[in-house]
């Protein structure tokens, strides 16, 4: 029957040896790792999971399925394969344990036998030939590609290679073992990559076996010593960190209570002890791969701001609360300038293997140094504004009605009996370019029959601006007055053009009891058209590109209701931009940069704009107004007049219906 011996002619002195080195190994693993466990439990206790079962399904994306490591075709697939192999090399170990052990109560050869063995013989052999060529790939990519972000300590090399020689012997082992065994011989076919290994070993003896043998255990029992120490201690932490995650949305921040303030006397992250359990557990899951600061838009235009290196930095003084108290680690070793350089855009949040929240560490930093007064110039003046005349471009709320001059819509009113509100931000209501969107969506939803109302001098800034720069509170403060007025109007239905407005009416309300059910424009524009209460021809001749803002296409999902309203409006087809949909680049505004003072040569919108402009299209459609406002200087900026002109998917609609192509909007450079 096949089978093989376990410890084949390796004596009693030895085994006593591997015994020793097993414990020994072990234990400096299980130490490594318990070492972190104890610094994670010095942090706040973290909130309960209740959602287990959409844990359960993340883990089987993230971890069986590698969806956000294979997103990177080479980095993902040696990845994959060594970490398949490392888990199916794992799995017969057991087995071969289980074996073992159970003989000393069942007998000889009483489990890993017959089919079973020669089944986990070929599929051992499959997987170790992965794990060895996907060790191989990750060294050949670490020395040879040698990716600026991916970072390059010695000891990551070190591991690699120690793991590959750990692989690499073991199949030397085991063609050893086949030429040493003649019972094995009958079998061959079922261990290939064996087979090709024991060639050079035939008529090899016993005594050479064991040479072989103590070649190999040495380099495993190394690689077990060395899990727990660097960036391989994410083995263990990742899935952690996956199934214990805050049960809140992508940008949706946590709210600090007056309450919990009082208590402790700060708010914010002042320092490690203000992180929770999961946060502190979260920077140990942190693999270096350095993708978050491959799509940070701050770090592509040069700015100080570099993700992965905040998380590096919050872990160090983690590692350096071994001898301290984490109430003495200060979170001021993130500099003022890489701190609000950050544009909230959650690039690299999306893009991390680990799902570290870098946003969510960010604007807890800026939330301590907001309320310590540490923020100044442009982006201190926006707060004032806002939290004097409760918008952030400081204007009298008399003026929310001046883009209405010439259309009747009616003020909101609890017994009006309207289908919708039009929420119409800030920007709509103040900024000049928002004031065309605001209007043609107003025309758009007159021609579809729609019965909706406005807020007018009652509306508030939903708060966005304040809440990602820094200061909770005043966002508090304008969230529960908003939540009041919608309330008081009876208010169930929100149409917005602002993907901020958007996001933080429908995901961050709910926080102060704020209910509603809320549209993106372009969202409620295409169902009007898909109902066919909006009739909307293929009328605009110019080509059209598309750039997605980040809190729609990013952090709300949202990416087909803009391309079908401006793919049924243009005569020509849609030209895509290369960064599109979830993986759109910022055009600077968010996290308050929108108001905040910044060098010409680092705007994140210029970038965008000569990628928009690559495409050749004769107009950048927007479907945020903050992103017409960037785009729309970077733009001038790059082309001056031979810009192309910059619309919102409403503008694109009601030109289409007009008819008539659209006045060309140039825009001066700044």
């Amino acid at each position: 029957m096949p089978t093989r011996t376990i410890f084949f002619h390796i004596g009693t002195g030895s085994k006593i040896v591997f015994y020793l080195m097993a414990i020994a190994s072990t234990l400096v693993c299980f130490y490594g790792f318990y070492r972190r466990f104890v610094l994670w439990r010095k942090g706040k206790p973290a909130p309960a999971v209740k959602d287990w079962a959409g844990r359960v399904k993340m883990l089987w994306d993230q971890i069986l399925l590698h969806r956000r490591v294979r997103r990177k075709k080479y980095a993902g697939g040696a990845h994959a394969l060594i970490f398949f192999g490392i888990f199916a090399l794992f799995v017969g170990t057991c087995i071969v344990a289980v074996e073992h052990y159970g003989a000393w109560i069942f007998g000889e050869h009483w489990f890993y036998k017959g089919a079973f063995y020669l089944a986990c013989k070929i599929t051992l052999d499959v997987f170790g030939l992965a794990l060895l060529i996907g060790t191989g790939m990750a060294i050949l990519r670490r020395y040879t590609a040698k990716p600026k972000a991916l970072g390059h300590n010695w000891t990551d090399g070190a591991f690699l290679t120690l793991l590959f020689l750990a692989t690499l012997t073991g199949f030397m082992l085991e063609g050893a073992g086949l030429a040493a065994d003649p019972k094995r011989a009958a079998y061959v076919m079922y261990s290939p990559i064996g087979r090709v290994f024991s060639l050079p070993f035939e008529g090899i003896s016993f005594l050479a076996y064991a040479v072989i043998w103590w070649v190999h255990m040495p380099f495993v029992f190394g690689v077990i010593a060395a899990l727990p120490y660097g960036r391989w201690l994410h083995i263990f932490v990742i899935a952690p960190t996956i199934a214990l995650q805050p049960e809140r949305k992508m940008g949706e921040l946590e709210p600090v209570s007056m309450a919990e303030v009082e208590e402790t006397g700060r708010i914010g992250l002042g320092a490690l002890m203000d992180l929770d359990r999961w946060n502190l557990m979260s920077l140990d899951g942190c693999m270096e791969c350095g993708r978050c600061t491959e799509v940070c838009p701050a770090q592509a235009v040069g700015k100080e701001l570099n993700p992965k290196q905040i998380v590096l930095d919050l872990r160090q003084l983690l590692t350096n609360s071994n001898k301290l108290e984490l109430e003495g680690l200060s979170t001021d070793i993130i500099s003022d300038e890489s701190l609000w350089a950050c544009t909230n855009c959650h690039a690299c949040v999306r893009e991390c293997p680990a799902l570290i929240r870098h946003v969510d560490l960010i604007d807890g930093i800026r939330r301590y140094r907001v309320a310590e007064g540490r923020l100044k110039g442009s982006g201190a003046t926006m707060l004032r504004q806002l939290g004097s005349r409760e918008n952030p471009w400081g204007l009298p709320a008399s003026q929310r009605l001046d883009w209405t001059k010439g259309l009747e819509i009616p003020a909101a009113s609890s017994d009006d009996g309207r289908e919708v509100l039009l929420w119409v931000g800030c920007a709509g209501a103040f900024d000049p370019k928002g004031q065309k969107t605001v209007r043609a969506l107003a025309q758009l939803l007159e021609k579809a029959g729609v019965k909706f109302t406005i807020l007018g001098p009652k509306e508030r800034c939903t708060g966005d601006p304040a809440r990602r720069t820094g200061d909770e509170f005043l966002f508090q403060q304008l969230a529960e007055s908003n939540v009041a007025t919608l309330d008081g109007i009876g208010t169930k239905t929100i149409v917005t053009q602002c993907p901020h407005c958007f996001h933080t009416l429908k995901n961050e309300y709910p926080q102060f009891a704020g209910n509603y059910e809320v549209w993106h424009h372009t969202q409620y524009l295409a169902q009007l058209v898909e109902s066919g209460r909006l009739n909307l021809p293929q009328g605009y001749a110019e080509s059209v590109t598309y750039h997605d803002p980040c809190f729609l296409a990013r952090v709300n999902g949202e990416t087909e209701a803009p391309r079908t309203l401006l793919n049924r409006a243009a005569t020509l087809p849609l030209t895509e931009v290369g960064r599109r949909e979830s993986k759109t680049f910022c055009c600077g505004a968010g996290g308050g940069r929108m108001w905040m003072e910044e060098d010409k040569s680092q705007r994140p919108g210029v970038n965008r704009a000569e990628e928009l402009i690559a495409t050749g299209a004769k107009t950048v459609a927007v479907g945020c107004p903050f992103c017409k406002i960037m785009v729309g200087d970077s733009l001038a900026q790059v082309a001056g007049d031979n810009a192309p002109a910059i619309l919102d998917v409403a503008e694109v609609m009601l030109a289409a219906i007009a008819n008539a192509a659209p006045q060309e909007e140039k825009l001066a450079a700044n």
